[in-house]
Protein backbone atom coordinates (compact mmCIF):
# COMPACT_ATOMS: atom_id res chain seq x y z
CA UNK A 1 0.00 0.00 0.00
CA UNK A 2 1.01 3.90 -0.97
CA UNK A 3 1.07 6.10 1.87
CA UNK A 4 -2.70 7.26 0.94
CA UNK A 5 -3.96 3.81 1.50
CA UNK A 6 -1.82 3.42 4.64
CA UNK A 7 -3.83 6.95 6.14
CA UNK A 8 -6.99 5.43 5.20
CA UNK A 9 -6.29 2.06 6.89
CA UNK A 10 -5.10 4.13 9.87
CA UNK A 11 -8.47 5.99 10.16
CA UNK A 12 -10.38 3.34 9.38
CA UNK A 13 -8.89 1.34 12.66
CA UNK A 14 -8.95 4.02 14.41
CA UNK A 15 -13.60 4.39 13.75
CA UNK A 16 -13.14 0.82 14.19
CA UNK A 17 -15.40 0.97 17.87
CA UNK A 18 -15.48 -2.32 19.96
CA UNK A 19 -17.66 -1.96 22.77
CA UNK A 20 -16.25 -4.84 24.78
CA UNK A 21 -13.19 -4.60 24.16
CA UNK A 22 -10.32 -3.28 26.60
CA UNK A 23 -8.05 -1.93 23.84
CA UNK A 24 -7.57 2.12 23.68
CA UNK A 25 -7.75 1.01 19.71
CA UNK A 26 -11.27 0.29 20.33
CA UNK A 27 -12.89 3.16 21.75
CA UNK A 28 -14.38 6.07 20.21
CA UNK A 29 -11.83 8.38 18.12
CA UNK A 30 -11.50 11.03 15.83
CA UNK A 31 -8.88 11.51 13.06
CA UNK A 32 -8.28 14.31 10.70
CA UNK A 33 -5.18 14.81 8.45
CA UNK A 34 -3.43 17.76 9.11
CA UNK A 35 -0.04 17.74 6.73
CA UNK A 36 0.46 16.20 3.37
CA UNK A 37 3.81 16.43 1.94
CA UNK A 38 6.94 13.81 1.83
CA UNK A 39 4.63 11.95 4.41
CA UNK A 40 1.17 12.08 5.68
CA UNK A 41 0.28 13.37 9.49
CA UNK A 42 -2.50 11.74 11.34
CA UNK A 43 -4.27 13.30 14.81
CA UNK A 44 -6.24 11.42 16.41
CA UNK A 45 -8.60 12.61 19.74
CA UNK A 46 -9.91 10.38 22.07
CA UNK A 47 -12.58 11.50 24.76
CA UNK A 48 -10.65 9.41 27.17
CA UNK A 49 -7.25 10.87 26.62
CA UNK A 50 -6.13 14.34 27.23
CA UNK A 51 -3.73 14.44 24.57
CA UNK A 52 -4.02 14.12 21.24
CA UNK A 53 -2.14 10.82 19.58
CA UNK A 54 -0.19 11.73 15.80
CA UNK A 55 0.38 9.08 13.30
CA UNK A 56 2.91 9.79 10.69
CA UNK A 57 3.40 8.08 7.25
CA UNK A 58 6.51 8.15 5.85
CA UNK A 59 8.21 5.79 3.46
CA UNK A 60 7.69 1.77 4.95
CA UNK A 61 7.15 3.36 8.30
CA UNK A 62 4.79 4.68 10.52
CA UNK A 63 5.11 6.57 13.91
CA UNK A 64 3.21 6.52 16.74
CA UNK A 65 3.92 10.67 18.43
CA UNK A 66 2.56 12.25 21.74
CA UNK A 67 3.18 15.24 23.00
CA UNK A 68 2.94 15.67 26.64
CA UNK A 69 3.62 19.72 26.19
CA UNK A 70 7.04 19.41 28.46
CA UNK A 71 9.40 21.63 26.96
CA UNK A 72 13.12 21.16 28.84
CA UNK A 73 15.73 24.05 26.99
CA UNK A 74 14.75 26.65 29.62
CA UNK A 75 15.47 24.32 32.82
CA UNK A 76 18.73 25.10 34.53
CA UNK A 77 21.19 22.03 33.91
CA UNK A 78 20.31 20.20 36.93
CA UNK A 79 16.73 20.04 36.11
CA UNK A 80 17.31 19.18 32.86
CA UNK A 81 19.76 16.29 34.02
CA UNK A 82 17.53 14.82 36.08
CA UNK A 83 15.10 14.27 33.37
CA UNK A 84 16.98 13.07 30.57
CA UNK A 85 18.46 10.11 33.10
CA UNK A 86 14.77 9.64 34.14
CA UNK A 87 14.02 9.26 30.17
CA UNK A 88 16.58 6.89 30.04
CA UNK A 89 15.66 4.92 32.53
CA UNK A 90 12.06 5.11 31.23
CA UNK A 91 13.70 4.12 27.69
CA UNK A 92 14.46 0.79 29.29
CA UNK A 93 11.31 -0.35 30.51
CA UNK A 94 9.84 -0.63 26.60
CA UNK A 95 10.91 -2.50 23.88
CA UNK A 96 8.94 -0.47 21.34
CA UNK A 97 8.75 3.03 22.85
CA UNK A 98 11.12 6.09 22.55
CA UNK A 99 11.27 9.38 24.71
CA UNK A 100 13.33 11.95 22.45
CA UNK A 101 13.39 15.62 22.64
CA UNK A 102 12.02 17.82 19.47
CA UNK A 103 12.17 21.31 18.54
CA UNK A 104 14.17 24.06 19.63
CA UNK A 105 12.69 23.92 22.91
CA UNK A 106 13.81 20.40 23.74
CA UNK A 107 10.41 19.13 24.18
CA UNK A 108 9.70 15.75 25.38
CA UNK A 109 8.00 12.97 22.52
CA UNK A 110 7.06 9.75 23.04
CA UNK A 111 7.17 8.18 19.75
CA UNK A 112 6.69 4.36 18.75
CA UNK A 113 7.81 3.25 15.13
CA UNK A 114 6.45 0.96 13.08
CA UNK A 115 7.42 -0.92 10.54
CA UNK A 116 4.67 -1.25 7.77
CA UNK A 117 5.50 -4.25 6.16
CA UNK A 118 4.42 -6.69 8.88
CA UNK A 119 1.59 -4.24 10.57
CA UNK A 120 -1.59 -5.17 10.94
CA UNK A 121 -4.56 -3.91 13.00
CA UNK A 122 -3.54 -6.29 16.30
CA UNK A 123 0.23 -5.20 16.19
CA UNK A 124 -1.25 -1.52 15.58
CA UNK A 125 -3.52 -1.64 18.41
CA UNK A 126 -0.76 -2.92 20.43
CA UNK A 127 1.39 -0.51 19.68
CA UNK A 128 -1.12 2.30 20.53
CA UNK A 129 -1.84 0.68 24.00
CA UNK A 130 1.79 0.61 24.74
CA UNK A 131 2.87 4.24 23.71
CA UNK A 132 -0.10 5.23 26.28
CA UNK A 133 0.81 3.09 29.34
CA UNK A 134 4.59 4.49 28.20
CA UNK A 135 2.71 8.03 28.47
CA UNK A 136 1.27 6.93 32.06
CA UNK A 137 4.91 6.31 33.25
CA UNK A 138 6.38 9.54 32.12
CA UNK A 139 3.65 11.31 34.04
CA UNK A 140 4.45 9.14 37.05
CA UNK A 141 8.01 9.35 37.04
CA UNK A 142 8.64 13.09 36.35
CA UNK A 143 5.83 13.50 38.95
CA UNK A 144 3.25 15.06 36.83
CA UNK A 145 0.27 13.45 38.02
CA UNK A 146 -1.46 16.89 39.10
CA UNK A 147 -1.04 18.55 36.18
CA UNK A 148 -2.33 15.54 34.24
CA UNK A 149 -5.65 15.33 36.30
CA UNK A 150 -5.90 18.46 35.63
CA UNK A 151 -5.57 18.47 31.82
CA UNK A 152 -8.17 15.61 31.95
CA UNK A 153 -10.21 18.04 33.92
CA UNK A 154 -10.19 20.12 31.01
CA UNK A 155 -10.51 18.18 28.34
CA UNK A 156 -13.99 16.37 29.77
CA UNK A 157 -14.87 20.42 30.76
CA UNK A 158 -13.85 21.54 26.63
CA UNK A 159 -16.26 18.00 25.44
CA UNK A 160 -19.10 19.30 27.40
CA UNK A 161 -18.97 23.09 26.35
CA UNK A 162 -18.45 22.29 22.66
CA UNK A 163 -21.44 19.57 22.65
CA UNK A 164 -23.34 23.00 24.38
CA UNK A 165 -22.20 25.02 21.78
CA UNK A 166 -23.56 22.86 19.17
CA UNK A 167 -27.05 22.42 20.27
CA UNK A 168 -26.34 19.35 21.82
CA UNK A 169 -29.48 18.88 24.74
CA UNK A 170 -28.48 18.47 28.04
CA UNK A 171 -29.57 15.05 28.57
CA UNK A 172 -27.60 13.41 26.02
CA UNK A 173 -24.69 15.26 27.20
CA UNK A 174 -25.50 13.17 30.52
CA UNK A 175 -25.63 10.03 28.60
CA UNK A 176 -22.46 10.78 26.99
CA UNK A 177 -20.82 11.01 29.92
CA UNK A 178 -22.23 7.84 31.79
CA UNK A 179 -21.37 5.66 28.69
CA UNK A 180 -17.78 7.21 28.17
CA UNK A 181 -16.68 7.94 31.68
CA UNK A 182 -18.50 5.54 33.50
CA UNK A 183 -19.76 8.05 36.11
CA UNK A 184 -23.12 7.86 37.88
CA UNK A 185 -25.97 9.78 36.43
CA UNK A 186 -26.08 12.14 39.68
CA UNK A 187 -21.90 13.01 39.43
CA UNK A 188 -22.95 13.57 35.20
CA UNK A 189 -26.51 15.99 36.12
CA UNK A 190 -23.98 18.13 37.78
CA UNK A 191 -20.64 17.99 36.18
CA UNK A 192 -22.52 19.13 32.82
CA UNK A 193 -25.07 21.60 35.23
CA UNK A 194 -22.00 22.89 36.45
CA UNK A 195 -20.00 23.08 33.15
CA UNK A 196 -23.06 24.56 30.88
CA UNK A 197 -23.51 27.18 33.82
CA UNK A 198 -20.24 28.50 34.20
CA UNK A 199 -20.01 27.67 37.70
CA UNK A 200 -16.01 27.44 38.59
CA UNK A 201 -16.59 25.38 41.78
CA UNK A 202 -15.31 21.56 39.55
CA UNK A 203 -12.60 20.74 41.77
CA UNK A 204 -14.70 17.33 43.15
CA UNK A 205 -14.19 16.06 39.47
CA UNK A 206 -11.91 13.08 38.95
Amino acid sequence: MDKEEWANTFIRWLKEVKEDSKMPLDEEWDTEIIERNEGILIKASNPKQPLDVYVGIAGNFATLYIYPGIETATLDNSQRLKIYRDLLLLSDNWRMVKYVLAGDEDEIVIKTDLDLATLGREEFSDALAVTLLALNDLVEKLGLEDKYKEAQLLHVIEIIRKKGEEGVAKEDIVEYLIKTFGVGRDIANEIVNNVLEEKEDLGYIR
